[in-house]
């Protein structure tokens, strides 16, 4: 019994072991138009994703990119993107989420390619019968959006 019991545990750490580790992964990218790369990487032990692609069009030599990169912790997330397009625009964003003792908050900021800065702020509070969620945008520090929604909690 004890011989199955060590064995069954054994089997159990090699298969998780693969399963945690860090994975990437190439793409090349050749069409009739265009020529380039995209890397993605995904580490689940650390909590981490990155992607980064690179593209190059074969008619005039312009390129274009994109990046992205997430880190999960025990407490929320954050998110950085950046994308370039071919005609050298580059727009980029950024989002934390941290968890709190009842509910969540967030912030985030969007610069996009004309130059306009879109910003987010959100919360949530969880109660013992509702979720209230609160959400504003606003563009060039002029609120543009915002809600309220309550729900029952589930």
């Amino acid at each position: 019994m004890k011989r199955l019991t060590i064995l069954t545990l054994a089997a159990a750490g090699l298969i998780a072991a693969p399963a945690l580790a860090q994975q990437t992964r190439t793409v090349t990218i050749d069409t009739p138009r265009y020529e380039g790369t995209r890397t993605a990487e995904r580490d689940r032990a650390e909590g981490t994703q990155t992607r980064e692609t690179d593209v190059t069009r074969k008619s005039d030599g312009a390129t274009a990119s994109r990046d992205f990169s997430r880190q999960r912790t025990e407490d929320g997330v954050t998110r950085d993107r950046t994308g370039t397009d071919f005609q050298g625009r580059t727009a980029t964003s950024h989002y934390e989420r941290e968890r709190t003792a009842h509910g969540w908050q967030a912030s985030g900021e969007r610069v996009q390619r004309d130059g306009d800065v879109l910003t987010y702020q959100g919360q949530a509070r969880v109660g013992e019968h509702r979720v209230v969620k609160r959400e504003a945008v606003a563009r060039n520090g002029q609120p543009i959006a915002a809600r309220r929604v309550v729900r029952p909690r589930r």
